[in-house]
């Protein structure tokens, strides 16, 4: 069976390279995506709502690994963070808290914070 997402944010977006990033603006982004179980794969679309993907697109596709878990995607540089809390929903995300994905959506407690922080000096 074929799980799908369609939603919509508001977020700040930008252009970003090896050559650095262009001002991030605010915008509404249209999420969609869909990932297929038994055929261990999936995909996803990201782009503006104003210009129906004239000024930012993303698309791609998603991974799935034997326990039905995401092991990849590809297509863009950074996978949408509203995709993969929607994979978690399904148990698609492996619940290890070293796994990359839950990473993304497991807020960090503040000691990790401030501790990063103090690194980053």
């Amino acid at each position: 069976m074929t799980e799908r997402l369609d939603t919509e944010v508001v977020c700040f977006v930008c252009y970003e390279g090896s050559w650095g990033a262009t001002p991030r603006v605010e915008t509404t982004m249209k999420i969609k995506a869909w990932v297929n179980e038994e055929k261990g794969r999936g995909g996803f679309e990201i782009y503006d709502k104003e210009t129906s993907g004239d000024e930012f697109y993303g698309d791609g596709g998603l991974y799935l690994n034997e326990n039905g878990l995401l092991y990849d995607y590809d297509g863009t540089s950074n996978l949408d963070v509203e995709i993969v809390r929607w994979l978690d929903s399904l148990g698609h995300i492996d619940t290890h808290e070293g796994c990359y994905f839950r990473k993304l959506i497991t807020p960090k407690k503040k000691w990790e914070m401030r501790t990063n922080r103090e690194s980053e000096e």
